[in-house]
């Protein structure tokens, strides 16, 4: 059994990318009333780690208040996926993201992507960037986070899992697995109400991911560091 094993979500926190899939929902609900798809992207800032899947239900069911035509949801599933494919690549990373990875790829730790992204998509970004062999697995929608992690959790027996996030779906998750977790709030999309979530429950908040590797240092061993 390994002593630790990390856990990323990628939008804001292996990639600056949060604001990209907010401009793209802008982008292909452009047909809509003004006002309705305004109030959406309200919602849609403050729910991160949410699939694109559920986003596009909500958006009928809650803010246009009827159910799509046939084949609506899909085409506007379509036009996002379009969207990310052209500019999912060109995000840059967050500050220290390649640094930290190869630090704890050098200590030996085990490291998993779990993301709200589309998990086909999520794969080809990371493999283009050149992260994706930092990870033994990838995992994204249209399974939940709560559900991937789940499966981390199987695929890697630990003494300890850790799980960095920058969203309120990335704390349940941990929190339903009793992983610990680390909010990485400096390209946070609701930085607002993830100050509210953290000053209620109280967990640990970092500003760069490298710094990730020093509370790792003092909580476990001295030679992650």
């Amino acid at each position: 059994m390994a002593d630790l094993c990390v856990v990323l979500d990628c939008d804001g926190v292996l990639l600056d990318s949060n604001s990209m899939k907010t401009e793209g929902f802008a982008a292909v609900l452009s047909a809509y009333p003004a006002p309705v798809v305004e109030r959406f992207l309200a919602f849609q800032r403050t729910a991160f780690g949410m699939s694109r899947y559920h986003l596009v239900g909500a958006f009928f069911t809650d803010y246009l208040m009827r159910a799509p035509a046939d084949g609506e949801a899909d085409e506007i599933l379509s036009a996002f996926g379009r969207y990310c494919t052209e500019n999912y690549p060109r995000q840059p990373f967050t500050d220290g993201a390649q640094d930290a990875l190869t630090r704890l790829a050098a200590h030996g730790v085990p490291m998993f992507v779990v993301s709200g992204s589309d998990q086909q998509e999520l794969r080809g970004v990371l493999e283009a960037r050149g992260l994706a062999r930092f990870f033994t697995d990838i995992l994204g929608s249209p399974t939940s986070k709560a559900d991937n992690l789940e499966k981390v959790l199987a695929a890697c027996p630990a003494k300890r899992h850790v799980f960095v996030g920058d969203a309120q779906a990335d704390y349940l998750a941990a929190r339903k697995h009793d992983c610990d977790f680390y909010y990485l709030s400096t390209w946070a999309a609701d930085r607002e109400g993830m100050a509210r979530l953290k000053s209620e429950h109280r967990f640990a908040e970092i500003t760069r991911l490298p710094q990730l590797l020093d509370h790792l240092a003092n909580a476990l061993s001295p030679r992650l560091s």
